[in-house]
């Protein structure tokens, strides 16, 4: 997964905040107690002011578009001015002869003391890069100090407790196995919990897709019944369900398209789809799909809420409120005004997702969808913008003007049917 996740931008800023406060509070602690030698000096606040100047850098500046970028910054800037720290509280030891050193077993049984802390910061980073980097900059300092250490001839390892507890230069050799073999494993659970943090990631963000789909099709109510449903909606799976099916289209939209430029058209559209979409999603309907200037909408799916013709009837009354009061807003534009057609059509139906493997949809197929598409363009020959069958007009309560028209012959259609006129 490529995509730099809110999160991912957060953590990294934790990160940040952290290490200022950590440079910030050593920086504090070295400034009032000069070293005795001038480069040593300069190392130990030279470490904490880089190391600050990094994260502040990427704290205020990180964000979705330079993440990797930024975390190539901010992790070696965090290590390097740690290590130039350390490396000043050291130095000294470089400048003695081996026979001056005291106790330098202590100091390599010590080693991995601080490696811990800043291997564990590694799970605040989500990147599996960033991990395995930051992992491997943690490990500077106490291979550092191991090569300094065991350079020294004095040094050597043994079990020999009357040894230990007697030379400073002994190194316990039981306890130093102990310590790599913990480290080992230590560094293999963080990179185990990084990789799972990062598959819960990548199925909190698969999530987050998926619900956005729903939220393309359904209402919020309907998408949090499918969410909650033991039914899994990725299978394609179909049920018999009555539903209510919705057609609308723009009046004329052909030869009011070839005035306008694309992008007019595009911007036309999609205001009036947003604003039949809204009430689709008022009524609980579900938006089936966009053709061209027309809308596919359905009540009924993936679950019946007992008055889907209702609802159905209830969201056309709406559209055409919401076309009136846009039509009365292009008025003061100088716009053009928008009419379109209803068509509502009530009956049996086929839902479920369809199609292939590479892409499955939610349909509605049956004769209902037909009806209803065939409803809607006749509203011209009724000279209307909304028709419903007698169907749907029997399941609804209503106190709109209507007239009925018998006996309608759909067109590829065998049996006539009854279709009611709306004022």
């Amino acid at each position: 997964m490529d995509v730099v996740n809110t999160w991912e931008i957060r953590t990294a800023k934790i990160i940040c905040m952290l290490g200022m406060c950590m440079s910030s509070f050593t920086l504090i602690m070295e400034l009032p107690n000069p070293k005795d030698e001038l480069l040593d000096d300069i190392l130990v606040k030279c470490g904490p002011l880089l190391m600050f100047i990094s994260v502040a850098t990427g704290f205020f500046r990180i964000n979705v578009g330079n993440y990797n970028k930024y975390m190539l910054i901010i992790a070696p800037g965090i290590f390097l001015g740690f290590n130039i720290y350390v490396l000043g509280q050291q130095v000294n030891m470089l400048r003695i002869t081996e026979d001056q050193i005291l106790a330098a077993g202590r100091n390599l049984e010590h080693i991995f003391i601080v490696f811990p802390f800043f291997a564990l910061l590694s799970l605040f980073i989500f990147r599996l890069w960033a991990v395995l980097l930051w992992l491997a900059l943690s490990l500077i300092q106490p291979m550092k100090d191991y090569l300094i250490f065991t350079r020294l001839d004095q040094v050597y390892f043994t079990t020999n407790q009357q040894l230990l507890a007697t030379d400073g230069n002994a190194v316990n050799q039981g306890i130093f196995s102990s310590y790599l073999t913990i480290y080992s494993l230590y560094l293999t659970a963080i990179a185990s919990v990084a990789f799972f943090n990062r598959w819960v990631l990548k199925s909190t963000v698969e999530l987050e897709k998926s619900r956005a789909n729903y939220s393309r099709y359904f209402s919020p109510d309907v998408r949090d019944e499918i969410e909650s449903s033991k039914n899994n909606t990725n299978e394609k799976s179909s049920r018999d369900l009555t539903v209510a099916v919705m057609f609308t289209d723009i009046v004329g939209f052909t030869k009011l398209s070839e005035k306008m430029q694309p992008k007019e058209v595009l911007e036309l559209l999609s205001e009036y789809q947003t604003l039949m979409v809204d009430a689709i999603f008022q009524h609980k309907g579900t938006v089936d799909k966009f053709i061209g200037d027309a809308v596919m909408a359905n009540f009924g799916t993936p679950k019946s809420h007992g008055n889907d013709a209702q609802n159905a009837f209830d969201c056309a009354l709406l559209m055409n409120e919401k076309l009136s009061d846009w039509n009365a807003e292009r008025d003061k534009n100088g716009l053009v005004k928008i009419e379109h057609r209803i068509g509502i059509h009530y009956g049996p139906c086929v839902a479920g997702n369809m199609g292939s493997e590479q892409r499955v949809e939610f349909a509605v197929i049956g004769d209902v969808v037909n009806v209803a598409s065939r409803i809607c363009d006749a509203c011209k020959e009724f000279d209307t913008n909304f028709l419903v069958s007698s169907d749907l007009e029997k399941k609804v309560t209503h106190k709109e003007d209507n007239e009925r028209v018998s006996n309608y012959k759909i067109r590829g259609r065998k049996d006539t049917i009854d279709l009611v006129k709306i004022y």
